[in-house]
């Protein structure tokens, strides 16, 4: 097993390295996790400000939801760019943050008030639709959360595994 530093890593540390250094596999396509996490996590507070300001607009139960999905990725952004990130931790946080969540709530402020309760073509309201949209975010944001966490307790288990190899007696010695 060969253990190179990333560049700009703290002293000690000793992860496996992935492509181009990465130990978790590479990072957003080998671009500087921690600066895109810093963007990230600037959109995503000025998107909870701006719930927060449009809260009176909203259906009942949007600012509650976007708040528990800050809860949620708030954290996991900074533990990510302590860490880094897989590609697919780093694609899923910007879709999240960048796309999905922006989107959801800009189609609905886009709609005059007067379209926001009255049902579409699926029987529901926009009100409706956005509230299970931020809901299906709330739950996409906690998968990825248990994906980050579930691969770096999988990384501290590998590296046990190496080092108990490496370093422990047997009963031949």
């Amino acid at each position: 097993m060969i253990f190179r530093r990333r560049s700009g890593a703290a002293e000690g540390d000793t992860r496996q390295a992935g492509p181009g250094g990465d130990p978790r596999g590479g990072g957003a396509g080998g671009g500087d996790v921690p600066a895109r996490v810093r963007q990230l996590r600037e959109e995503l507070a000025a998107l909870v400000t701006r719930v927060n300001a449009d809260g009176g607009r909203l259906p009942p139960g949007v600012v509650p939801t976007v708040r528990d999905i800050d809860d949620i990725l708030r954290p996991l952004l900074l533990h990510v760019e302590r860490q880094s990130a897989s590609d697919e931790e780093m694609r899923g946080l910007t879709a999240i943050i960048h796309e999905y969540l922006p989107q959801a709530l800009d189609d609905f402020t886009a709609l005059p008030p007067q379209y926001a309760d009255r049902p579409g073509v699926t029987g529901t309201t926009a009100a409706e639709d956005l509230v299970r949209q931020l809901q299906l975010l709330d739950e996409g944001a906690g998968d990825l959360q248990d994906l980050v966490y579930t691969g770096d307790a999988a990384q501290l288990a590998i590296q046990a595994r190496f080092l108990d190899a490496k370093f422990r007696r047997s009963d031949l010695d």
